[in-house]
């Protein structure tokens, strides 16, 4: 790949290698924080459960996830706006990428975990307890069904609270950007911004014992996929683009204030059902990952771009989907039927079984976007949107021949 150079001109429709970069760091901290992190028992007060707290957001490569959809998804459906079939192609594609390892997983999951128990051998009730009904996960609204129950259902597909949330928002995020103005648009995705973390503030004052509701419902977590789009938006947008090029200014002072909030954040309010997380700290933590996004994409010589676009983190960014689908099941079955209960990592044997979970995760997943995944990918994309209504209108005949 050739390098791009200062006054380089920024293909926004081209495929941006910073953004696999950014991809494969989401779901690196999300592998880090289930397998690492959250699974460790450490001693207080020792090297060890020192060295955790330097990981103790590291679950927040979620939000990263939902900077990048927004980022990503904002600008398709900006580029596409005009086109003739805009909704006919962005749900072909979106099925073709989303539906089908999904689908995969919600019917071999079940039948793998049957299987396993059959033998007699291992504790694998971990996986399935406090399933939700089985209908949410097929129509994407467990996360509806997760902030009823305060809980987040059966671990094997907790994971997929976000897959709903960013179901829910392909389904709106279209409809605005096709019929609201320039304007409007821009008025609509800065409310979103602002209602996201009031949304989650009210949750914590008058439903506090349920934080899981504002994790996991589209409204309280449009502020990090809405941050995504207003940077596709104002990179759209000649005058702004040229200010976020040439103003290092502002990166030199946003990196430093968002960074010592993060270091705030991981010190007082680490989890999700911290008041502080729950308010505005989801918030924080995504104008930290657009910022990032913002001054990668638009200064491809900096050393932060030049890391973002190593070959290994666009290979893990490349299998991040199912990478993540697939994690929490692969962890849960090895230590469910070597140790007989849930992922704890409490010496050199677990962490030697979450290490094996981790290869297999990654195998599985690579075979799964090699044969599966890519192949349906390509074939979504058999058809490109079309922006020829004036032509035709203006070439009856020709239109006439061709219909």
């Amino acid at each position: 790949m050739t390098p791009r150079g200062s006054n380089f001109n920024l293909d926004l429709k081209g495929r941006i290698p910073e953004l696999d970069g950014l991809r494969g760091i989401a779901i690196g901290t999300v592998l880090i924080w289930h397998y690492l992190v959250f699974t460790t028992v450490a001693v207080p007060a020792t090297p060890l459960s020192y060295a955790l707290v330097l990981g103790r957001l590291t679950w927040s490569g979620v939000d990263l996830f939902f900077v990048l959809s927004g980022f990503l998804i904002g600008g398709i459906l900006l580029d596409a706006r005009t086109a003739t079939n805009y909704f006919k192609i962005f749900y072909t594609r979106r099925f073709f990428r989303i539906l089908p390892i999904y689908s995969a997983i919600l019917l071999v999951f079940p039948a793998i975990l049957f299987a396993m128990q059959r033998t007699r051998h291992g504790d694998f009730s971990w996986l399935s307890k406090d399933a939700l009904p089985w209908y949410s996960y097929w129509t994407f609204t467990q996360n509806f069904w997760m902030a009823r129950t305060a809980s987040l259902g059966a671990n094997a597909l907790a994971i997929t609270w976000s897959l709903a949330i960013e179901e829910q928002f392909y389904l709106t995020l279209p409809l605005v950007v096709r019929f609201l103005s320039s304007r409007g648009l821009l008025v609509f995705v800065l409310t979103g911004i602002c209602v996201a973390p009031l949304s989650r503030t009210a949750i914590h004052l008058f439903w506090p014992q349920n934080h899981v509701a504002a994790f996991t419902l589209m409204p309280c977590r449009a502020d990090a996929l809405l941050l995504g789009v207003l940077a596709a938006i104002l990179l759209r947008d000649d005058v702004w683009r040229a200010r976020i090029q040439r103003n290092n200014t502002l990166f030199a002072i946003s990196f430093p204030v968002l960074l010592l909030g993060i270091g705030f954040l991981n010190l007082k309010s680490p989890s999700p059902d911290f008041p502080l997380m729950q308010t505005i700290g989801h918030t924080w933590l995504a104008l930290f990952y657009v910022c990032v996004l913002l001054y990668a994409v638009t200064r491809p010589q900096t050393l932060v771009s030049r890391a973002l676009r190593l070959k290994w983190l666009g290979w893990l960014g490349a299998i991040a989907y199912g990478t993540y689908l697939l994690h929490q099941f692969v962890q849960g079955i090895l230590f469910g039927y070597f140790w007989g209960h849930e992922p704890l990592v409490t010496g050199l044997p677990t962490l030697l079984t979450a290490l094996v979970a981790l290869i297999m995760t990654l195998i599985i997943a690579r075979l799964s976007w090699h044969y599966f995944e890519h192949p349906l990918i390509r074939f979504g994309h058999r058809s490109s949107y079309n922006f020829m209504r004036k032509v035709a209108e203006e070439c009856p005949v020709e239109r006439a021949t061709h219909i």
